[in-house]
């Protein structure tokens, strides 16, 4: 008898991922996708020699792809090298101020101690509240279907608690009162195409995400060298 096959449209993130747990389950698994390249939210332009990201630029839960490279039989390490991203991000505004946000925690407390001293127990608080959201909306959602509102439902209470319903600059509107660091612990919904002003406040737990595996990009490994020696 045949094997089961299987149709994936798209070849984002998403459908990368689904077809090689796919593959790695026995399944015969063929890719659909309309653009000329893989990608989709990471989709990525070239002209006149510069590369520019059409999406995510960064890493921030390296377990995820370990996971998939593992499922295939194959070492992440003989692909791509992961490496850490020192600061995090460097943000700048028209105004002149600047803000470096690293795995530095003191160092991130100190300038915002400086910039705003109201706003560190307004941080710290943001910071719980990250893990909070992150507890519920990744350790205990992210493998989860929502196959139907049933389902949904089953979730709701928690999330309502977290007040899931607000928007992401809302929420640390709530903890942080200067506006160039209200904007800076906001826009990571940037980051995936989103609106700080309308997305979820589920994607606060990007914070706890930074602070729990760093920020990292990756890099092709060098080819080893061999050394002959007379």
């Amino acid at each position: 008898m045949d094997r089961v096959s299987a149709a994936v449209i798209g070849s984002g993130f998403g459908g990368l991922a689904l077809a090689i747990r796919l593959q790695a389950a026995g399944c015969r698994t063929v890719i659909f996708e309309k653009r000329d390249q893989p990608g989709g939210r990471a989709y990525v332009y070239r002209d006149q020699g510069f590369t520019f990201d059409a999406g995510p630029t960064v890493i921030t839960a390296p377990d995820c792809l370990t996971e998939l490279f593992t499922l295939a039989a194959r070492s992440m390490a003989d692909y791509v090298t992961l490496l850490p991203v020192k600061p995090f991000y460097r943000l700048f505004w028209q105004d002149g101020f600047s803000f470096d946000y690293s795995a530095d925690l003191a160092d991130v407390e100190r300038q915002i101690a400086s910039k705003a001293p109201g706003d560190l127990h307004g941080y710290k608080s943001f910071l719980r509240y990250s893990e909070r959201v992150f507890e519920e909306g990744y350790v205990k959602l992210a493998h989860v279907p929502f196959l139907d509102w049933s389902s949904m439902a089953k979730v709701a209470p928690q999330l309502l608690r977290l007040k899931a319903y607000r928007s992401v600059h809302s929420i640390v509107a709530k903890f942080i009162q200067d506006p160039h660091l209200r904007q800076l612990f906001s826009f990571h919904p940037l980051l995936v195409g989103g609106n700080p002003f309308t997305t979820t406040s589920i994607y606060t737990l990007i914070h706890c995400l930074e602070r729990k595996w760093g920020v990292l990009w990756g890099s092709r490994p060098k080819p080893a060298r061999h050394t002959s020696v007379i």
